[in-house]
This record gives C-alpha cells, sequence and structure tokens, in this order.
C-alpha cells in the first residue's frame, strides 16, 4: 500500500520577511534600553567597588591589623581609575607616636599631611662591611608597611587593589584619604583635601569614562558655575561603637555639588571620620521654555 505524502511546509518569502522587521522593531526598541542599563551598571558597579575596598580596610583597622591606613586613587585619564589600599601597623605606628622626636606624630600638621602619597622608594646608602671598607648598599625607604618587602604577608593580604576601565572620577592624578583606629587621624592629600590643608573632603565622584569625558565635570565647592545651587543629603544614622557621641556627630546633613554641565550615571561616594560610608546618586532635572524647548536644569541627589 503506498504511503501518503507528507504535507512538509518551510516559510515562504513573505513570512521571512515578516519575522526579520518584528525582530528588527523589537531590537531597536530594546537596544537603547539596554545601552542605558549597562552604563548605569558600570557606573553603580565601580561606586559600590571602591566603597567596598573602603570598607574592608576600615575592618582592618578596627581588628588591629593596622593602626593607620590609606585609600589612594589615581586616575589616569587615558587609562582608568586605580584605587588600592595601604596601611601601617599597630607598631608601625606606636614607635613614632612614642617617639618625642617626631613631630610628625606629635605636634599640629596644619598645612601639611600624614597621608603620605609617595610609594616605596629604595636608596643607596654607605655602610662599613665586615673589613671595614665603605661599600654603597640599598636601604629600603617606604612609609607604609604594606610597601615594604619584609612585611609579613598576613599584613599585605589585608590590603586590596582595584582597576576601573569604564569610570572615571572628578579629578585626574593622584589623591588619597587616610584613617586611623578610633578616628584620631584623619586626613586627606591631592585633590581629596581643601587646598594647603589636610582636612579631607568627605566625597568622591565617579561617572562613566568615555573619548570625551575622561573627567567628571564636578568639583568639591559648594558654588558652582551657571548659578547652580549645591544639594544637601541627610546621612544615614549610624550608632557610635561603645557609646561614643563624636562617632554620632557625623551624622548630619552633607552638601554634595551640582555637576557643571549635564551628566548622566553619577554617583558620590561619601564617607566621614568613623568610616560611615554611603552611595549617593544624582538624579538630572528638566524644564521647557515657552517654545517648548528642553533645557537642563540641574538635579537633586538622593541617597
Amino acid at each position: 500500500m503506498q504511503e501518503q505524502e507528507k504535507n512538509i511546509k518551510g516559510f515562504n518569502l513573505l513570512e521571512l520577511l515578516v519575522v526579520l522587521s518584528i525582530v528588527g522593531i523589537l531590537s531597536a526598541v530594546a537596544y537603547p534600553n539596554f545601552t542605558g542599563w549597562y552604563k548605569e551598571r558600570q557606573v553603580r558597579s565601580g561606586a559600590e567597588k571602591i566603597q567596598a575596598l573602603m570598607k574592608n580596610i576600615l575592618i582592618q583597622t578596627d581588628r588591629g591589623t593596622f593602626g593607620y591606613v590609606q585609600v589612594l586613587f589615581d586616575n589616569n585619564e587615558g587609562v582608568g581609575l586605580t584605587v588600592l589600599s595601604r596601611g601601617m601597623t599597630m607598631q608601625t605606628l606606636a614607635t613614632k607616636v612614642n617617639d618625642g622626636n617626631n613631630n610628625t606624630w606629635n605636634t599640629d600638621m596644619t598645612g601639611m599631611s600624614r597621608c603620605v602619597l609617595d610609594a616605596a622608594s629604595v636608596t643607596t646608602q654607605q655602610v662599613e662591611n665586615d673589613e671595614g671598607d665603605m661599600v654603597d648598599q640599598e636601604v629600603e625607604d617606604a612609609y607604609w608597611d604594606t610597601d615594604k618587602s619584609g612585611t609579613s604577608d598576613e599584613v599585605k593580604s589585608a590590603v586590596y587593589q582595584i582597576f576601573l576601565e569604564d569610570v572615571t572620577t572628578n579629578f585626574a592624578g593622584r589623591a588619597a584619604i587616610c584613617f586611623a583606629r578610633n578616628g584620631k587621624y584623619y586626613e586627606g592629600a591631592g585633590s581629596l583635601a581643601e587646598p594647603g590643608t589636610s582636612i579631607p573632603y568627605e566625597m568622591f565622584f565617579v561617572c562613566r569614562r568615555t573619548a570625551s569625558q575622561t573627567i567628571c565635570p564636578i568639583d568639591h565647592e559648594e558654588d558652582v558655575q551657571d548659578g547652580l545651587t549645591a544639594m544637601t543629603v541627610t546621612a544615614e544614622p549610624v550608632d557610635g561603637n561603645d557609646g561614643d557621641e563624636a562617632q554620632d556627630a557625623d551624622d548630619e546633613e552633607i552638601t554634595l555639588p551640582n555637576p557643571s554641565s549635564e551628566i548622566t550615571y553619577l554617583r558620590a561616594v561619601r564617607w566621614g571620620r568613623f568610616g560611615n560610608l554611603s552611595i549617593s546618586v544624582f538624579d538630572n532635572q528638566y524644564s521647557f521654555d515657552d517654545e517648548g524647548k528642553k533645557g537642563w536644569s540641574g538635579g537633586t541627589w538622593y541617597n
């Protein structure tokens, strides 16, 4: 008995064109949303990684691994943003503080900073060998214990470094913020200190890095150009450790400046003397003139 032929059909040309048109329309609608989500994710992730690194090094001071620590920001406009932590052990700090001849740690440091940016260096000195001859010898001259080659792996493993290729900050070059256990030595260096002092700024701005935007268009001044006013956000309540009222004093309104021009995907990583780390997000606002033309009118920070 002869089998009945199966009715096998494929797509005809018209059906194929319809399917391709639908896929094209969906792609055109979805792509901008995906691109915006991806750009936002880059900045959000960068801010969160910086916050996590800062939290980690502050935890190390609470544990007693370090007595004095630094978070160093190195923003290379053509490459990316490197953030790393460094530390001085409790023993090293105690030695410096108890040395009556060490004015760096026992006097007012107005106009100077203990938050040293310089990395470890090696110098050559003349020393006497066993035979009584003077010979050249390399001597390590490092300020931070974690920069010293002889420091234990346990101490060195307590610090971290991250590299962020797709985000930038509001300054180029190197700057740092330094913390000590119990908040005693709290200082900034470079662009994270008020000019001519070691008084630290308590915020750091992160935005997308592009070919035309290698620096976020924002500074630490309360008043910025074009008459835009600064915004304030309220820090989340943080209880002082062991009832320390001085730590509770950090819970206050903090002024965050508006950017000097329109910018999307902007974050501010904020801190205080005792840590109190948080992230604020900038929300752009727009207005329309009499002709219906849309224009940027600043924005608002929110936690």
